[in-house]
């Protein structure tokens, strides 16, 4: 059997290099063959589809790629002998793993077929084939075989740190108001906010408004080398945000703006806003700009036209996300404003309604307010490729819209975009209550995600109850 060997693109030696050692700690190497085109006179074509399968396997950090400058075509591809040519070519690079294929265009789509080849024995560990729309979707189909590759990361025990909280916790940060580089943790409820230190002794402390339900809060860093504070809340039909900065161990009012729910994005470290009541979609938004106590509404893009509640920004393989829960508590992940991908099942699931007028037993929707679950955005594995942090809860009688305000159980995902879907890389344990709340901590060189449940609702006079525990994710 004859080999052609093709100069399929020029890419700048530097990509190169990261290319054959992006992983040093790697556990698979795999040696990646240039994928045989049909036609095999779309040259260009070629070239652009392993341009891309290769750039993007850059970003499988826990995987070293090594590039073939040898190519085949797709005849030689279903030679009985070809999986050991293969293999022995991956044994000479030093290679654990080859992967190769082909991808035979008709009309607007790709029919892409791979193999994925253990060099030791030389046997064929996946092969499959899948009809895509475009190509930057075929890395994302391959990583899904990839990852099989990396051994799991070791989990540390799920470690409580508290079983007993007398609050119902529905939203939690991580902090450092004194700007000394040791974290707090923001608690907050329906009726008060508290900032604690990691042995749980409260540091500030701050009751809702009267007649009025906090319904978020969040702190962030502001140019004034100042910790600052906003609190969003409701008496049912309205909303007011305000704005405090931390000064001399202190919560000061810096302004109020009635009728604006403010938060921060953290991928763009704005604050965004909405003239709004509580309950209502994201819709059309505005950036505030100038002193926190004269801000200034200005028009802001809205990315999707679709309703969603929480949203924001994952920046994945040199591309910027859009992602939010719709309506019906779906997962949406959208690019350009066109929707790339939708879960098939309540990612979030967890609705989680607030009783506004909690002193009196007539509760009616009208009073029971939404509570969006957090979406938490961070490059965990620092490879220039945004991770996404979500809760899930099943509601006891199945149903996710109930008036019965309850939920079982929960857990917490670690999901990523593969460039078809967003899949889950990481799950926490089951908690024994819905779960409200999670914030995500820089550990060192790793992460620290605390997470918090509902034991017991408030209710009348009756005080909530919540638990907090504490993953490492090594």
């Amino acid at each position: 059997m004859q080999r052609t060997v093709t100069n399929i693109f020029f890419i700048n030696p530097l990509i190169i290099a990261i290319l054959l050692f992006s992983s040093t700690n790697a556990t698979a190497r795999v040696l990646l063959i240039p994928f045989a085109v049909i036609p095999q006179s779309e040259k260009a074509i070629a070239r652009q589809i392993h341009h891309t399968i290769a750039f993007t396997l850059i970003h499988q950090s826990s995987i070293a790629v090594t590039q073939s400058d040898t190519s085949f075509s797709s005849e030689e591809m279903i030679t009985a002998q070809f999986a050991q040519i293969i293999g022995q070519m991956a044994q000479d690079r030093s290679c654990s793993h080859a992967i190769y294929g082909s991808v035979n265009m008709f009309g607007k789509s790709l029919a892409v077929n791979a193999v994925l080849l253990r060099s030791s024995d030389f046997k064929i560990l996946h092969s499959s084939s899948q009809t895509l729309q475009k190509i930057d979707q075929i890395p994302g189909w391959l990583n899904q075989w990839l990852s099989t590759l990396i051994p799991p990361k070791k989990q540390s025990q799920e470690k409580p740190i508290i079983e007993n909280i007398h609050m119902e916790i529905i939203g939690m940060d991580i902090v450092d108001i004194n700007q000394d580089s040791v974290n707090e943790i923001l608690l907050y409820g329906t009726h008060q906010i508290q900032v604690v230190d990691k042995d749980f002794n409260v540091l500030a402390a701050k009751k809702s408004s009267a007649s009025r339900t906090i319904v978020y809060a969040r702190c962030f860093d502001h140019t004034s080398n100042h910790s600052c504070l906003l609190i969003s809340e409701t008496s049912g039909s309205d909303i007011v945000t305000s704005l405090y900065q931390w000064q001399h161990n202190q919560w000061h009012l810096l302004q109020s703006y009635p009728g604006w729910f403010i938060k921060p994005l953290h991928k763009n470290n704005i604050l965004i806003a909405q003239k709004r009541r509580y309950s209502d979609y994201w819709r059309d938004i505005m950036q505030m700009h100038g002193p926190l106590d004269e801000l200034v509404p200005k028009d802001y893009p809205m990315p999707v036209s679709a309703n969603v509640f929480q949203f924001e920004f994952v920046q994945t393989n040199n591309q910027s996300f859009f992602v939010a829960y719709d309506q019906n508590e779906r997962l949406c992940l959208y690019h350009n404003n066109d929707l790339y991908w939708r879960s098939s099942k309540p990612l979030g699931g967890s609705i989680h309604y607030i009783d506004v007028q909690s002193n009196t037993s007539d509760i009616d929707a009208s009073t029971r307010k939404y509570i969006p679950p957090p979406l938490l955005v961070r490059d965990l594995d620092n490879n220039q490729s945004d991770e996404l942090i979500i809760c899930e809860n099943q509601s006891m009688s199945g149903k996710i819209f109930e008036n019965s305000q309850w939920f079982s159980q929960g857990v917490v995902h670690v999901m990523h975009w593969t460039g078809s879907e967003m899949q889950v890389k990481w799950t926490s344990k089951k908690q024994p209550g819905p779960v409200t709340a999670y914030a995500i901590e820089r550990n060192g060189h790793h992460w620290r995600l605390w997470i918090a449940c509902i034991l017991k609702q408030q209710h009348l006079f009756r005080k909530g109850l919540s638990r907090i525990v504490v993953y490492d994710l090594l």
